[in-house]
């Protein structure tokens, strides 16, 4: 009878632990302090859309960083005050590092929040490593701000990863962020999306799924490489609509801007470029 108790005291504590994980998992989303960025102080310094456009070679990145490990440099703060001083537009990789950054660049600690959210939260491209080494399996390319016509007229904000072969939930979709699952569900011009809400504040918005991962929810606690979907071709229409374009992941990246959490765009091409050799390995 003694153990008969134990043995029921015991399974009622498991499952009051088992709540307490799951509900402390759905609230996660507590845990992450978005500061937005100050973007009127932004706005009196530079234009927006020089620095949305992110135009950035991966080399330039890549240099930057080696320089500033060299130097004991603070790697964002130096690559904020190089990107001001080239007027945020790097179309040729350039590596004179040595001005007074410092003292001759003025500008906002908004710029620094930027490339913070960009440049420590992105840790893995969207695409997992093919295990068959299939170096066609998708292609992209710079379609930022390229116009779209369903619903009327409109830029396209966001990156495109094609699928070479154009077949439905052949190319799983993992994601590039530490963070959680802010959105979930239909949108009628991204079909089956998630929106997922990294460490410094970006938005990591994935879109045209076929189908999602298992056990994908509002609030779920998501780490850089874990899979989230597969990718497919549904949108631009009532939910379940599918076929009115290729089999292709839509990457859009947004920053937000204010207390209310609206956001501007950023250019994923460049950023995906920087980290297309950083793939994660997934066993299904």
């Amino acid at each position: 009878m003694v153990k008969h108790r134990i043995l029921k005291l015991l399974c009622f504590i498991f499952i009051i632990a088992f709540f307490d994980v799951l509900l402390l998992e759905r609230l996660y989303d507590r845990t992450i302090d978005i500061k937005p960025i100050p973007l009127s102080a932004l706005e009196k310094v530079v234009p927006v859309e020089k620095i949305a456009s992110f135009q950035i070679p991966n080399e330039a990145i890549e240099e930057i960083k080696r320089y500033c490990e060299t130097e004991r440099k603070d790697f964002i703060q130096f690559f904020s005050a190089y990107m001001a001083y080239n007027d945020f537009q790097l179309k040729d990789v350039s590596y004179d590092f040595n001005q007074p950054y410092y003292d001759e660049v003025k500008y906002p600690a908004a710029i620094e929040k930027i490339y913070e959210m960009l440049l420590k939260d992105v840790v893995c491209f969207p695409i997992p490593q093919d295990s068959n080494k299939n170096t066609n399996a998708y292609y992209f390319n710079n379609s930022w701000k390229a116009q779209r016509t369903y619903g009327g007229d409109r830029p396209h904000y966001g990156t495109d990863i094609m699928d070479a072969e154009n077949e439905n939930g052949r190319i799983p979709i993992v994601s590039m962020t530490n963070g959680y699952i802010e959105k979930i569900g239909w949108l009628e011009l991204g079909g089956w999306r998630i929106g997922i809400r990294a460490e410094h504040g970006g938005y990591f918005y994935y879109a045209h799924m076929d189908g999602y991962a298992d056990h994908m929810f509002e609030g779920k606690v998501i780490k850089a490489g874990d899979v989230i979907g597969y990718m497919g071709d549904t949108g631009y229409g009532e939910e379940g609509t599918r076929g009115q374009f290729p089999v292709h992941l839509h990457l859009g990246i947004a920053l937000p801007a204010n207390e209310a959490l609206e956001e501007f765009w950023i250019n994923p091409y460049w950023l995906l470029n920087y980290i297309e050799e950083t793939k994660v390995t997934i066993h299904e």
